[in-house]
């Protein structure tokens, strides 16, 4: 029984649904604190991570029927439940521990009905929490606003806004096709070569948010929505215009190429937390 109640637990965050009428929220200030080092894991998912790790201890230890480490594990639990409570007083109230104190007490008499009716009772105080809270958490800490990113255009030797920077570098990306389409074939390549300078430029963007990866894989973001594919798709559309015969077909495969595997995929995964946070107003 407890092995069953212990996987669900693993696997019931990611299942989460939400009404109708779900309204996102910005997380409270007193969070931030616990987000302040850039590129690190905050205090608070430490804390999260061991509120369900003494958790989990607390069944396996049951199920091998050592009691007392068990019971060690429970309050653990406990302890670590009770920290999480007081970190974000804002969020005092999600937290049952009174419950939390019942279930110790019924680990400590081997009361396994008991035991596992209180789990079911907490698994839910996390849910409701994570219902909440866990999409706005991600979109203000694990997404940092645009707003506070300053690139320089390797073009106009400027610096320019997050926002600023994104239209230059569309209006380099259409320069290339409407020229193109035109027959204006020595434009379209100096289109080529500008649009190539800032699109390389996008690429420290990057490491203003994947600090850890940027530094430190072996694979970085860079290989992803600004990597050489883009770059090779580019000199393939200058080696047709430089044949005097340009290819219509290749250029309209690779253009759609680097629409779709640069442009749209990374405004899949980014545009939303920014639409978000430009909801709630500006967030630093």
């Amino acid at each position: 029984m407890f092995s069953c109640l212990a996987g669900c637990i693993f696997i019931f965050i990611p299942s989460l649904s939400y009404s109708a009428d779900f309204l996102l929220q910005p997380p409270p200030k007193s969070l931030d604190k616990l987000y302040s080092e850039r590129g690190k894991t905050s205090k608070w998912v430490e804390q999260m991570r061991q509120i369900n790790k003494n958790f989990q201890e607390v069944f396996i230890y049951l199920d091998a029927e050592k009691r007392e480490k068990a019971l060690e594990s429970a309050k653990a639990f406990g302890a670590s439940y009770q920290k999480a409570s007081e970190m974000v007083p804002e969020w005092k109230d999600l937290f049952d521990l009174e419950t939390a104190k019942l279930f110790n007490a019924s680990v400590a008499k081997n009361n396994t009905e008991k035991t596992a009716q209180l789990a079911t009772k907490l698994e839910k105080t996390c849910t409701q929490c994570h219902q909440k809270h866990n999409i706005s958490v991600w979109t203000r800490y694990h997404w940092p606003s645009t707003q506070t990113i300053k690139l320089f255009d390797p073009v106009n030797e400027k610096e320019l806004s997050y926002d600023q920077y994104m239209h230059q570098l569309a209006n380099s990306l259409e320069s290339i096709k409407i020229y193109f389409n035109q027959e204006n074939y020595t434009a379209s390549w100096k289109a080529i070569d500008i649009f190539s300078k800032r699109f390389k430029g996008l690429r420290s963007a990057c490491s203003k948010c994947h600090v850890t990866e940027w530094t430190k894989n072996s694979t970085t973001v860079k290989d992803f929505f600004v990597g050489e594919d883009i770059v090779d798709a580019l000199q393939e559309i200058k080696k047709s215009l430089a044949s005097g015969v340009p290819d219509a077909k290749l250029f309209q495969k690779k253009m759609g190429y680097i629409a779709k595997q640069s442009c749209k995929t990374c405004h899949l995964v980014h545009q939303p937390s920014a639409i978000i946070q430009r909801a709630w107003g500006h967030i630093p």
